[in-house]
């Protein structure tokens, strides 16, 4: 098994980086996201918490030989993550992991949203990943490959989200100026 842990800090606060982590896709920075579905959303008035369940279907940038070998006919992917907004402690927390070739690869992800305690115009971020493989001669290198991935990835993705902080910041201005014309 894998691990990789890394920390960013948004220089928004929580409730924009919140608002632009649901409008994220589609962008044109991460193409691979083909379509995000929503299977279930409940809220807990009690306890100020929105639970959400969404399925990412991805378009993997894999060979279609070694999309084959995996028993697969096309190189798209399954994702399942479990999010949970607490409006009480500020915390987004989302938990995804691989629903496709699970029996070979398991990959766990968990990231989490909070304000910065010492700033709070700005925004913690925390993306944990496990990587697990069952191929016993291949598996540590598999693994490694998936971590690197892992990382491009989510480098990729902070700037998408960066893209959709920078048009809620400008949108949120619009508003003001258009206020202050009225």
């Amino acid at each position: 098994m894998k691990l990789h842990s890394s920390e960013h800090f948004y220089s928004h606060p929580w409730s924009y980086v919140t608002a632009a982590v649901w409008q994220k896709y589609p962008n044109e920075r991460t193409p691979h996201v083909m379509t995000v579905d929503v299977l279930r959303r409940e809220v807990d008035e009690e306890r100020k918490v929105l639970r959400t369940e969404r399925l990412f279907t991805l378009r993997q940038n894999i060979p279609m030989f070694v999309a084959r070998l995996f028993g697969s006919s096309a190189p798209v992917t399954h994702v399942l993550e479990v999010s949970e907004i607490d409006l009480a402690t500020q915390t987004y927390k989302a938990v995804s992991t691989n629903l496709t070739f699970r029996d070979l690869i398991t990959m766990d992800e968990t990231v989490t949203y909070r304000p910065d305690p010492k700033d709070a115009s700005r925004t913690s971020f925390v993306q944990e990943a496990a990587v697990s493989a069952s191929m016993s001669r291949f598996s540590s290198y598999l693994e490694d490959a998936l971590i690197k991935r892992f990382k491009d990835n989510a480098h990729i993705g902070r700037q998408a989200l960066n893209s959709v902080l920078e048009r809620i910041v400008h949108e949120s201005q619009l508003g003001l100026q258009h206020l202050h014309m009225a």
